[in-house]
C-alpha cells in the first residue's frame, strides 16, 4: 500500500492587507507593514486567531484546520513573460513581469453558523464577500499551531476574494469554495528574519 502524504504540516494564515502606492501591506494594531517586509510577528498576530471568539478575530486568522485538503490549490504557475527586444538582446532573451498564481481552497461550513469556537465559521466569515484583499501565507513543514520564527521559509500571496461558491453534494458535508483573485504580486521562499 502506498504511504499517504502527511498533510498536518501546512498553515495557511489570511492576513487582512490595505494597498498603498501599489504595494500590499499587511494590516496590524501598531499600523501597516509591506508585503516584503513580514515579520514572525506580523504573521502571529493573524496565526493566533483561529475561531471568531478570539481575542483578535475579526479581519484575518488560521483557517488551516478549515481547508479541505483535496479541495486547496496554492502555488505559483508559469510567470508572464515579456519577449520585446531592442537590437542588442540574445535572441531568446524574455523578461518576466508576472508572477503568477493559483489561490483556490475550499473550507468546511460548520452546522452553527453562530458558533464563536468554529474555524468553519472563521472560514466563512473571512470569505463571504468579494473584493475583500488578504495576504495569503502558506507554510510548509510545521503544524499550524506552531507559532512563526526567524528562519522559517513561507510563501506570500497578495489576493482579493471573489464570490464564494456554496458547495452542496448530496450525503456529503457542506463546503465553501473560494477561488481568490491573484493580485499578481507575491513573495516566494521568503525566509523571515526575526
Amino acid at each position: 500500500m502506498p504511504d499517504k502524504l502527511i498533510n498536518e504540516t501546512d498553515t495557511v494564515v489570511l492576513i487582512p492587507a490595505h494597498e498603498v502606492l501599489g504595494v500590499p501591506n499587511a494590516v496590524t494594531p501598531t499600523g501597516l507593514v509591506p508585503f516584503d517586509a513580514l515579520t514572525s510577528a506580523v504573521i502571529n498576530r493573524w496565526a493566533v486567531v483561529t475561531s471568531t471568539g478570539h481575542a483578535n478575530a475579526g479581519a484575518g486568522g488560521n483557517v488551516s484546520c478549515a481547508i479541505v485538503s483535496d479541495g486547496f490549490t496554492l502555488g505559483f504557475t508559469d510567470s508572464t513573460e515579456d519577449d520585446e527586444k531592442t537590437l542588442c538582446d540574445p535572441a531568446n532573451s524574455v523578461d518576466l513581469t508576472d508572477l503568477n498564481f493559483d489561490a483556490d481552497m475550499t473550507g468546511f461550513r460548520d452546522a452553527n453558523p453562530n458558533a464563536t469556537d468554529s474555524v468553519f465559521v472563521l472560514w466563512k466569515n473571512l470569505t463571504f464577500a468579494p473584493d475583500v484583499p488578504y495576504l495569503i501565507v502558506h507554510r510548509v513543514g510545521y503544524a499550524s499551531n506552531v507559532p512563526f520564527a526567524a528562519g522559517q521559509e513561507i510563501d506570500i500571496y497578495y489576493v482579493h476574494t471573489d464570490l464564494p461558491v456554496n458547495v452542496h453534494e448530496d450525503g456529503a458535508k457542506q463546503k465553501i469554495q473560494q477561488v481568490f483573485v491573484p493580485k499578481a504580486t507575491a513573495e516566494p521562499n521568503y525566509i523571515l528574519a526575526a
